[in-house]
């Protein structure tokens, strides 16, 4: 049985563990863990030398190995000091005098940048998406799993001949452009489409339809309830919704909260051929995105262009601390944008020749920046959703009608492997859910596959972090996980959070691809900086991209573990050498404007310089990097008097093996009256109940063990790991655990339900603290207990 053998399930589900090695260990293990450094059975073993020596002469012999190695010891520096700025004012190299404001001369609106990919990439495919067919429940399967059929390509003419009808369409439907002449604040006019559907391809065509036509589009999470969707209506006066057909019912009930809505426009992603039109009893117009697009082919109107410093996107954030805020971005913004990424990862990218993987939410800045870049250099995008990327969610009919189910070619089920994508962007969630796949398949696989597998993965980490490849490894051992992500992934880019360096040498290990990290915000675009794709380190976010500058301001009263203040005038971090921290400030054509009617809100963010304050810390190295290593918000001072970032160390213990990343992960928990703070832990139970067995612990349920005091202490044991590996101060080690077994219902928000968008996650996966703190009352009430001397 090879590795393919054993990964083949990679991405979604954990499965159940088997004895990990017959010679070396006498017990069942419940879970297997990657190490950098080879266990004492592996280093004891003569074949594994003998495999890291002729990795390493394979490397030595292949020439390019060995000259790429000694061009990257040549020091870089990735940002410089602006002149003439304060100290600690650093732009990307090149761009000291200008930032850049686009990539391609003449292109000053979101408009410009799809007519020019429209015309000079008209023939190659742009939007993919797979057919869907409906559900398929395999024999003895409690839920149902997604079918597909063939994959259906727009070209790019054929994208915005579409689109550019679509906004016809929305002029025949009585929106307007936006006027030029009134700031959009004050605009009664109906000039704004609400996108409230799933990410998709006619959720991109939606929106440049209404770029076509200087339409500004407002954007919701598909998962936020009525009311959080009804607020957005009311405020931005939206005579028209886009939807999908399955929310159309919920949509209508808005009729009487929203004077303003007029029309709903549904669409078909994940809708099974033939479905007849829904039934709905409203004053309200139904229409689907189809008859949209013959409106406008029967009543063509001309585009409107809108003009650089027309607002282009109102994005709503999923409101993880209060109502949702509107973020106003303008035309001239995701020019920037798009020319910021561009800038940096040109030489790794060929035009109209790249693929990019679309299926995080498109209301999120990330993915909807993605897209747009990626469009704009001509690549195609294939649509997916986060539950059928891989075969664990879908399955594929065959042209005869046959079923596959495995993740193999031809007609592969996930969309990974039928995408094939050369760039995918995750938060690191999901990055999490693929590590710890490929960690439960080699619970169960044989002792030769399992020494294999470590030998492998210490010499190859050993060797990335020394500046030099493995091509041993990386072809025998992880070619075939490798193929698992679709074999061409160049660019593998972590956002939305911090990702820990065990996770990211993890990835980049195994799939033989350059995780690289991220760092911006809705409010900047999603544009800040970018791990450069040679940067081979751990826990660096990058440096700043050519269309903004950044700085570190000093903290206030937040104090580092040393009890020492952050300020940009800091030569050392911990006693490395850095060139300043503090909390990070970010300026540039990107930015957005404020918050949408919200001025209050706008002036604690926005400086009278323009600068906009981020709320987390970094630490300048000295090459010009950034690393974030605090945060201003979500700290917590504890009954001592010293600061906890939860979200740093939420990053730390999701390493657990017990911990069940699909479920939502882990939330710390502290207060000022608790001497340390305590965490609500999703486990995953498949783990937790081997190891259980293993150590005769008899139970009648999931609730029974998660209750259990050895079983918590077990769980615990880990969590003292993590807390050593991530070399977390005294005051951020756990007190105690509480154990969610993740078996009740989804939909609700309990004691044993799992975590997921709108129940105890936000739409864009982040946690929803404070739901979860009203409505675990004995849950919290434990770690409080426990936490306070």
């Amino acid at each position: 049985m090879d590795i393919k053998d054993r990964c083949q399930d990679i991405d979604i589900r954990p499965s159940y563990a088997a004895p990990i090695c017959a010679r070396h260990f006498s017990r069942n293990m419940a879970s297997f863990k990657a190490s950098p450094v080879a266990p004492w059975w592996v280093m004891t073993n003569p074949l594994a030398w003998f495999l890291w020596s002729l990795d390493f002469l394979l490397w030595l012999v292949s020439t390019i190995g060995p000259i790429k190695y000694l061009q990257s010891l040549v020091p870089k520096r990735y940002s410089v000091q602006v002149p003439g700025a304060p100290k600690g004012v650093r732009r990307a190299p090149g761009f000291e005098k200008e930032l850049m404001t686009s990539a391609y001369p003449g292109v000053t609106t979101g408009f410009e940048v799809l007519q020019r990919s429209y015309e000079k990439f008209a023939s190659k495919p742009a939007l993919g998406t797979r057919k869907y067919l409906g559900e398929y429940k395999p024999e003895g399967a409690k839920f149902g799993l997604k079918k597909f059929g063939e994959t259906e390509w727009l070209t790019f003419a054929e994208a915005g001949k579409t689109s550019l009808l679509f906004g016809a369409g929305l002029r025949k439907l009585g929106m307007q452009p936006l006027s030029k002449e009134v700031e959009y604040e004050q605009s009664t006019s109906p000039s704004t489409m609400l996108l409230y559907e799933d990410t998709s391809a006619k959720w991109t065509l939606a929106a440049h339809g209404a770029m076509s036509q200087g339409i500004v589009v407002a954007t919701s999470y598909a998962t936020l309830g009525m009311d959080s969707v009804a607020g957005a209506v009311q405020e931005t006066l939206a005579p028209v919704i886009v939807c999908n057909y399955k929310s159309v019912a919920k949509v209508v009930t808005l009729a009487s909260k929203c004077p303003s809505l007029t029309t709903i426009i549904y669409t078909d992603f994940h809708v099974e051929p033939d479905t007849p039109p829904p039934a709905v009893n409203s004053a309200l117009k139904v229409i689907s995105f189809d008859e949209v697009v013959a409106l406008g082919a029967k009543y063509p109107v001309p585009p409107s262009p809108p003009s650089p410093d027309c607002l282009a996107l109102l994005m709503y954030t999923s409101g993880s601390t209060g109502k949702p805020k509107g973020v106003m971005i303008k035309h001239s913004s995701l020019v920037a944008a798009v020319g910021g990424v561009y800038n940096h990862i040109k030489g790794a990218i060929v035009e109209g020749e790249e693929c990019y993987l679309a299926y995080l939410p498109a209301a999120h800045i990330l993915e909807f920046t993605a897209q747009l870049s990626f469009f704009s250099y001509g690549s195609s995008i294939g649509y997916a959703d986060p539950r059928t990327i891989s075969s664990k969610g879908a399955v594929r009919q065959r042209p005869d009608g046959t079923i596959n189910t495995k993740p193999e070619y031809p007609y592969p089920p996930g969309g990974i492997q039928e995408f094939r994508p050369s760039t995918m962007a995750a938060v690191p969630k999901v990055w999490d859910i693929l590590k710890k796949g490929v960690e439960d398949s080699m619970a169960s696989a044989s002792p030769l596959v399992r020494f294999l597998f470590a030998v492998a993965y210490a010499g190859r980490t050993q060797a990335l972090k020394a500046g030099r490849d493995s091509p041993l490894f990386k072809a025998v051992v992880f070619k075939k996980v490798k193929a698992m992500m679709g074999g061409r992934m160049r660019i593998a880019l972590s956002g939305g959070g911090p990702v820990s360096s065990e996770l990211q040498t993890f990835v980049r290990t195994v799939f033989c691809m350059p995780l690289i990290q991220g760092y911006a915000l809705t409010e900047t675009c999603s544009i800040g900086c970018i791990q450069d794709l040679a940067d081979g380190r751990d826990g660096i976010v990058g440096a700043p991209l050519a269309s903004v500058e950044m700085k570190l301001a000093p903290c206030g009263e937040v104090m580092d573990k040393n009890q020492q203040p952050y300020s940009p005038e800091d030569k050392t971090h911990y006693g490395m050498p850095c060139a300043g921290r503090g909390e990070v400030c970010i300026r540039g054509p990107p930015v957005a404007v404020g918050y949408y009617k919200q001025p209050d809100k706008t002036a604690e963010a926005w400086d009278s310089e323009n600068w906009f304050h981020t709320g987390d810390i970094g630490v300048w190295h000295t090459d010009g990097t950034l690393s974030l290593v605090d945060r201003l918000k979500n700290l917590v001072k504890l009954k001592g008097g010293e600061y906890i970032a939860l979200e740093a160390m939420e990053k730390e213990y999701s390493n657990s093996e017990y911990v069940n990343g699909v479920n939502g992960g882990l939330m710390v928990h502290g207060t000022g009256d608790m001497d340390r703070p305590g965490a609500i832990v999703q486990v995953n139970m498949h783990k937790l109940e081997a190891w259980a067995k293993g150590a005769g612990i008899s139970f009648t349920s999931s609730e029974e063990l998660c209750s259990n005091p050895a079983v918590v202490k077990e769980v615990m044991r880990t969590m003292d790991e993590c807390h050593k590996i991530g070399a977390l101060g005294g005051n951020e080690k756990l007190a105690t655990v509480a154990l969610i077994s993740g078996s009740g219902d989804p939909t609700v928000l309990t004691a044993t339900s799992p975590w997921g968008p709108g129940v105890g996650l936000t739409a864009s996966n982040k946690l929803d603290r404070k739901a979860v703190v009203t409505a675990l009352h004995a849950a919290i009430d434990l770690l409080e207990k426990a936490g306070t001397r």
